[in-house]
């Protein structure tokens, strides 16, 4: 008999390794270094960072670990869309000295950069000193002496700054401007998800980072027609400086209003989330926090759900509580036009995604992403099923050359279980389509002995999801009741 006692044995090699029958959350987008459309699972923050350098698919993936503690797989795709910036702006600037932001467009991911100064003088000689900020002057550098340089390159941001011109600069000048991240060319995505689809490594959403339009978004259906089972989450560009709500929106609806997908969420509007790399507030499309929750969660949960939970690090009010971002409870119109977007609620903290739209055509019967979830689980349990169903024998009806009755109750029993020990343990739907647990149906009539096709049937009956409560009310008398 062995002595009682606990024994602890040490594994190694099972970082990111997920358990069985479980899906990596996968992320598509560029960085600055890193193999180009090779998929990898990836635990740990410092490790994509030493892979990846910088840029959006960087900050995404760190955003998901630090916020849900799972690993990601990551697929970094080809940059050939050069980043942008926007004209500098100088009325800040009261010294004689002519500030510009550079003539070469390096930035890797998407900024609102700030120059202050702190301490004035004339450039080229000692004496001035400075702070930049990348995220529109929400955290600041450390004061930083300028030297003799007449030049700043800013760290980590892939090389912009600014150029500064003979003369003076103030105490308290300031100049600024805003990048856009370099992108991926529809070419490039469509490289990317290919490679994603013969990956080894198991997964269901797809996190597109990246702003779509209309070419893209045809290129990413292509994409996942040859992908079954997954579904993808995407954004828009985000609103330009100054765009005005519906300025914005009337923009989108231009560009997608004709378009549709039943296995993809668009969302649009920005958002300002905390990097998990650097701790900055930086300006965001809304889907770096929708995709990662929409992912995780189990496949029937609507995340607009307040039980839910709001997002973590996300921000669309400014200091005094007024609205800077998008917020569908203040300015309602993109969710209508099919957009996943941000909202508030009054009474509770923090930011909540308003209502997970699939972008699907007008009456379709997929409205919400879960809808999306809970069916691609039922068509992936149902193809695990008959896969180990081919090729093995099926005895026929000796007079009619069907199948055996006793044959497909006992082929429909055994799916259907299979199926209810996955969709309904939640449950994720509200019944099978032929009885509260039978999802399946195989053909009596047809002829095995003509063909080499089993004909099967399915479908649930999904679960319902209350978008609009209407309560009466109003004072009682019971006095004046009739009895």
């Amino acid at each position: 008999m062995p002595v009682p006692s606990v024994v602890i044995t040490e594994l190694d090699g099972a970082l990111g390794v997920l358990p069985s029958g479980a899906s990596y959350f996968a992320i598509v987008g560029v960085s600055d270094s890193g193999p180009i459309a090779t998929p990898a699972a990836f635990s740990r923050t410092q490790d994509v960072i030493s892979n990846f350098g910088g840029g959006p698919l960087v900050e995404a993936a760190c955003y998901f670990i630090t916020a849900y503690d799972q690993p990601v797989l990551l697929t970094r795709a080809t940059a050939s869309v050069a980043a942008t910036e926007t004209a500098i702006v100088v009325t800040g600037i009261t010294g004689t000295s002519v500030v510009t932001a550079g003539a070469d467009t390096t930035a890797n991911d998407d900024y609102e950069v700030v120059l202050k100064i702190v301490t004035g003088g004339t450039v080229g000689t000692t004496g001035i000193t400075y702070q930049t900020s990348l995220d529109g002057g929400r955290s600041w550098s450390a004061v930083t002496a300028l030297g003799v340089a007449t030049s700043i390159v800013i760290p980590g941001s892939g090389g912009i700054g600014f150029a500064l011109g003979t003369g003076t600069l103030v105490a308290g000048d300031t100049a600024s401007y805003r990048t856009t991240a370099p992108n991926w060319a529809s070419g490039d995505l469509t490289a990317a998800l290919a490679a994603l689809k013969v990956s080894t490594t198991p997964f269901d959403v797809v996190s597109i980072i990246g702003p779509i339009d209309a070419t893209s978004f045809a290129a990413i259906g292509t994409s996942f027609a040859g992908m079954p089972e997954k579904a993808w989450i995407g954004h828009t560009r985000i609103p330009t400086i100054g765009e005005s709500e519906s300025a914005y929106k009337t923009a989108l609806d231009g560009i997608f209003g004709s378009l549709s997908s039943t296995v993809g969420m668009l969302c649009a509007g920005s958002a300002k989330i905390s990097s998990a790399v650097s701790g900055r507030l930086y300006k965001r499309p809304v889907s770096f926090a929708i995709a990662p929750l929409a992912a995780t969660v189990s496949h029937e949960i609507d995340i607009s759900a307040i039980d839910v939970g709001n997002l973590p690090g996300v921000v669309i009010r400014d200091a005094n509580g007024g609205v800077d971002e998008h917020d569908e409870f203040v300015n309602p119109g993109l969710s209508d036009s099919r957009f996943t977007v941000l909202r508030t609620w009054d009474g509770e903290q923090g930011v909540y995604t308003c209502n997970p739209r699939l972008f699907s055509p007008s009456g379709s019967d997929f409205q919400w992403f879960q809808h999306r979830r809970v069916m691609n689980l039922l068509k992936r349990t149902t193809r695990l099923f008959f896969q180990r169903r081919l090729s093995k024998p099926i005895k026929v009806d000796a007079n009619k050359g069907t199948i055996l009755e006793s044959e497909a109750v006992a082929i429909e029993a055994a799916c259907n279980a299979a199926i209810r020990n996955a969709i309904m343990a939640k449950p994720m739907a509200s019944a099978g389509a032929y009885g509260q647990v039978k999802f399946v149906k195989i053909d009596r009539n047809t002829n095995l002995l003509q063909g080499d096709k089993l004909q099967v049937s399915e479908g649930i009956v999904p679960l319902f999801y209350p978008k609009l409560i209407l309560i009466d009310t109003g004072f009682y008398n019971p006095a004046v009741q009739a009895a």
